[in-house]
């Protein structure tokens, strides 16, 4: 149990988390209420304490539940980027899950593209994947939604052409090729040092005009920088800007990375497919080995994220309004 140097009051919550400062190894430096939203239930048994600052954490998810019902302050954390309060949660997991790899340049496959839930960028990228053949991935698809057509909306630029394709997938699908488990954080390190390059179908990817875009990238992004992966990311908009920011490296001067800045849907799967095409096309040893000092650079930020000086950002959000 790590020790606290202040009060912290735990407020009941059905989230498997209890308590997200023991998991990261540093408590903000003050008094608080500490909740783990799970969902705006939980809301309702808040502690009545008005004398201490009350987080909300949820950095862990990109939308925020529906606070309407709470009477008082409060700092409500997220991972989505271009929300108030961001605190980049998954990177530091990925860290925790796998050991650190060394370098190795002898691979079986070139491409390595996991997939849990069935949604529609996903869905559309395995489409055009399989169309052209899988003989050079390792991959996986957990579920299958029977409902997956409703993703295709032609207001997003998805034709009936493109629902034939998805279609042509259906009896493939779902395909579990791990005997253990098929979760990222589950698996053999050996899907990562035998492959070169990750296809990542991020968590989120659509939103509506009237939303806030969902910016947040996952484990299975920062899976794939601690494993030496170059990558290409099926995400939000501003996905790979994100991690640039970040301070990591992204490929732009060796394939074409417009796809992050495509604001259009079905177009911006359409350009991530044809930079995979093109990635295709390479020697991927040799790219791969062009590519070492970057993989090496961005594996190296994920072991030495600075835990307490983030958490420490948690501290002035909880102090702001109480000086």
């Amino acid at each position: 149990m790590l020790k606290k140097e202040y009060q912290v009051i735990n407020s009941e919550t059905k989230a498997k988390i209890k308590n997200i400062f023991e998991y990261l190894g540093h408590y903000p430096q003050c008094d608080f209420i500490h909740h783990m939203v799970y969902d705006s239930e939980g809301f309702k048994t808040l502690p009545d304490r008005l004398d201490l600052p009350l987080l909300l954490w949820h950095a862990g998810e990109a939308f925020t539940e529906d606070t309407s019902e709470i009477k008082r302050d409060f700092v409500y954390v997220t991972g989505n980027y271009n929300l108030p309060n961001y605190f980049s949660i998954h990177d530091i997991a990925a860290g925790k899950i796998w050991k650190k790899l060394e370098w190795n340049n002898n691979k079986s496959r070139n491409f390595l593209f996991l997939n849990g839930k069935d949604v529609g960028h996903r869905r559309y990228l395995l489409a055009k994947i399989y169309d052209e053949g899988v003989h050079d991935y390792i991959w996986s698809y957990i579920e299958k939604d029977p409902n997956i057509a409703n993703w295709y909306h032609p207001s997003l630029g998805f034709s009936q052409q493109d629902l034939d394709l998805i279609n042509t997938t259906n009896n493939i699908l779902p395909y579990l090729p791990f005997d253990d488990s098929n979760q990222i954080r589950k698996l053999s390190q050996s899907v990562y040092s035998n492959t070169y390059c990750s296809i990542i179908g991020e968590t989120t990817f659509q939103h509506y005009n009237s939303q806030i875009v969902p910016l947040m990238l996952t484990e299975k992004t920062y899976s794939a920088i601690s494993n030496l992966h170059m990558f290409i990311i099926a995400g939000p908009l501003g996905s790979l800007q994100l991690l640039r920011n970040q301070g990591f490296e992204t490929f732009g001067d060796l394939w074409d990375e417009s796809y992050d800045t495509c604001r259009n849907e079905k177009m911006r799967l359409d350009k991530i497919f044809e930079t995979i095409t093109y990635v295709r096309s390479q020697d991927m040893k040799s790219l791969y080995e062009k590519c070492k000092e970057r993989l090496l650079y961005n594996q190296n930020l994920i072991y030495t994220i600075n835990i307490k000086d983030r958490v420490d950002i948690v501290t002035q959000w909880l102090l702001k309004d109480r000086a």
